[in-house]
């Protein structure tokens, strides 16, 4: 049976893909070594599945249909900037999101529960909503960075209807990964 990589995420706006790109440019200036997120690939994952049967995504879309069909369309407002495990030893360079995080991590745990009754593996970690901006590489110009974060943190506001959730599959190449949209499926209740 053919498997494919896929998770589940929402998709970012344009609008907002605008104003992450040139925070992301303002960072750069720290001249540190992170491979910086595409806007191409920006997204807020919900679920991480993996490498899973083709057959099985009529079931998952089936979970996500009926979990989008009792979901409200919601705001978030993306704010803050922080770091996997902290700011001083980043591996993870991340934007936070103020308003609807806890609308996020409902929406998260909805589909956390439907996926373990298709016999996806439970999360280990609690869900924490956030866009990641950039990976780290090495430990050059991290104090910069770090600066760099300190000053941009105040401008990091930007505001986002949540209106469908995305089945996506994500094939690496030597470039990095390539998203591809599978299904989507509307959030019904306005």
């Amino acid at each position: 049976m053919k498997t494919i990589r896929a998770f589940i995420a929402i998709e970012i706006s344009p609008a907002s893909k605008l104003k992450i790109s040139e925070l992301i440019d303002q960072l750069k200036r720290s001249g540190s070594d992170v491979k910086w997120v595409n806007d191409t690939q920006m997204h807020l994952t919900l679920k991480f599945l993996g490498n899973i049967e083709q057959d099985k995504i009529p079931e998952i879309s089936g979970a996500l249909k009926d979990i989008a069909s009792k979901a409200v369309v919601f705001q978030i407002i993306f704010s803050g900037i922080g770091a996997f495990p902290d700011i001083n030893r980043p591996r993870v360079i991340w934007l936070g999101i103020e308003k609807g995080a806890d609308n996020l991590k409902k929406l998260a745990g909805h589909i956390e529960d439907k996926m373990k009754n298709l016999g996806f593996t439970k999360e280990g970690r609690c869900y924490k909503a956030h866009l990641t901006l950039g990976r780290v590489r090495s430990q050059k110009n991290i104090q910069e960075l770090a600066k760099n974060i300190n000053e941009t943190y105040a401008k990091t506001e930007s505001t986002m209807k949540i209106n469908r959730l995305i089945l996506f599959q994500s094939t690496l190449t030597p470039k990095g990964a390539i998203y591809t949209l599978l299904q989507e499926f509307p959030l019904s209740k306005k």
